[in-house]
Order: C-alpha cells, then sequence, then structure tokens
C-alpha cells in the first residue's frame, strides 16, 4: 500500500513538472550559431539559465480547473539578450499568473551566438549584436501571438486577450514585437518590466493602441527609469490605456524576488490592472 501511494505521489509530481514545449517557426538566416544551447548556473541556487538558443519555443503552463476561455500572458525573460533567466523571470511568473487563472507561455527567444559573445565587430555603436538579435527575437514573440491565437480552443483561450510581458531585454522583445506587429499577432495588452529599451528601435506605438503596463526602479543600475517613463508618456500622449509604476528602491533583475520594498507588489499591481482594463477572465 505504502509503494503504491508512492509511486503516486511521483506520477503526480512528474505531471506537475512536464509541461508541453512547442518549437516555433524560425529561421536562422544571417546568424552564425554554433552548437545546441546549454545552461550555465543561475543567481539563486537550483536555478539556471539558457544561452545560446537558437530554437524559438514556449513552455505551456495552463490553470487547472477553468472551465471558462481564459487570459493568456506571453512572458519573456530576461538577459541582455544573451540568456535566459528561466526561474525567476520565467516560470515562477508561470506558475503565480497560474494562480490567478491565467494561462502562461514562457518564450525562449533566440540568442546572441554565445561564441560571438565578447567579440569586437569593429563598429562604434553600442549593442549591435544584441540590436540585430532583436530583430529575430522580436519575430519569436510574433510567432508565439499568433500560434495562441490559432490554437486558442486548444489551451481554452480567449484570442482576444493574449497579453505579453518581458523583463529587461524580454521587454525589449516585448515592445519590439508589438510596435511590428499586425492584426494575426498584436498582442491585446503588454507589460514591459523594466523593459532594456536601448536596443529598441524607435518607432511609434502602433495606431489600435494596446494597453500598456510598466514596472521600473529609479535605482536600476542600468538607468531604465527615465526610458521606461519615456515610454509610458508615449502612449499616454496619444491617449491610450496606459500605466507606469515607478519605484524608487529595487535594483535591476528583481523579477520576483521579494526585496522588502514597495516593489514587491508590483505583480499583484499588474493583476489588478488586468482586471481594470476588463482583460481578466
Amino acid at each position: 500500500m505504502k509503494k503504491h501511494m508512492k509511486l503516486l505521489v511521483l506520477i503526480s509530481t512528474f505531471h506537475l513538472q512536464s509541461q508541453e514545449i512547442v518549437t516555433l517557426e524560425y529561421d536562422n538566416t544571417g546568424l552564425n550559431y554554433k552548437g545546441t544551447e546549454f545552461k550555465t548556473q543561475g543567481s539563486a541556487p537550483g536555478e539556471y539559465k539558457f544561452n545560446n538558443i537558437s530554437i524559438p519555443t514556449i513552455e505551456i503552463y495552463l490553470p487547472r480547473g477553468k472551465a471558462k476561455a481564459t487570459t493568456a500572458m506571453i512572458v519573456c525573460p530576461g538577459g541582455g539578450m544573451r540568456s535566459n533567466a528561466f526561474f525567476h523571470e520565467g516560470t515562477h511568473v508561470a506558475k503565480a499568473l497560474n494562480s490567478k487563472g491565467i494561462a502562461a507561455f514562457i518564450l525562449k527567444y533566440r540568442l546572441v551566438p554565445s561564441h560571438l559573445i565578447g567579440k569586437k565587430e569593429g563598429l562604434n555603436e553600442p549593442y549591435t549584436k544584441e540590436k540585430k538579435q532583436l530583430s529575430y527575437g522580436h519575430l519569436d514573440a510574433l510567432n508565439a501571438i499568433q500560434h495562441l491565437r490559432n490554437n486558442a480552443v486548444k489551451y481554452n483561450i480567449d484570442p482576444q486577450k493574449i497579453g505579453i510581458m518581458g523583463f529587461s531585454a524580454g521587454g525589449a522583445v516585448s515592445i519590439e514585437a508589438t510596435y511590428k506587429s499586425n492584426p494575426k499577432n498584436r498582442p491585446n495588452f503588454v507589460a514591459p518590466i523594466y523593459p532594456w529599451m536601448v536596443i529598441v528601435e524607435g518607432q511609434e506605438p502602433p495606431a489600435y493602441g494596446p494597453p500598456l503596463f510598466v514596472v521600473c526602479t529609479t535605482a536600476d543600475k542600468l538607468a531604465l527609469a527615465i526610458p521606461s517613463a519615456e515610454l509610458y508618456i508615449d502612449w499616454a500622449e496619444r491617449g491610450f490605456i496606459s500605466e507606469l509604476h515607478n519605484y524608487h528602491h529595487g535594483d535591476h533583475g528583481f523579477g520576483m524576488r521579494k526585496k522588502g520594498y514597495p516593489v514587491d507588489q508590483w505583480f499583484d499591481n499588474m493583476i489588478n490592472w488586468i482586471s481594470a482594463i476588463d482583460m481578466l477572465n
């Protein structure tokens, strides 16, 4: 009997930890990858980051017990376009979204080939590799949105309530995708969290003006508060739905980690905002 119960626990645990992974369409023409993706140590014990991602995928986390079609969120972890912080800006976010009844899809967008990191390109403009990579990574986000919309019945999601959020470089991916979206792959709302706007091509907000929720901190060591505020202003000046939460304390990359400051409330603030704009099922 005890062995039987232990087996049931193991099966249940395996079910909880095993997530469906979908490979997205991609074309690596113009990119110079060597080898496959690999893992490196993350910023906390037991966590890791993905590097050298050349094949874009989404990992699917669906809330349990939802009969009605749910809101969906694509989650883009950060990592400077060089790695993917899969835990505190990925799986932890997905599970928190599930607890609010939101389906979550963690995007592993394509990254700068690892063997090119640290090598000079002979150009004076900074972040040339990262900007080039964003021109591929944002396509992964657009393909993810279109995949969700095309498979809304399968995932039990509302095709008109698909959001995208991203952290740091993932925030850049989410914004670049929003700028360059079309009716088939555009997000219904956007939540860049301390977005790394320096690599984003200067553009005007799309005419359909998806609701925007921005989070940043003044203490961010990458000085992302002002660019984040400018992003908010771009939306607000056009009368689009937009909200900015600029906290003082909290260094870059906090993600879902608690820091003992008001910024710890950013996730709950985002959920309340999603509800207020009538995007929460």
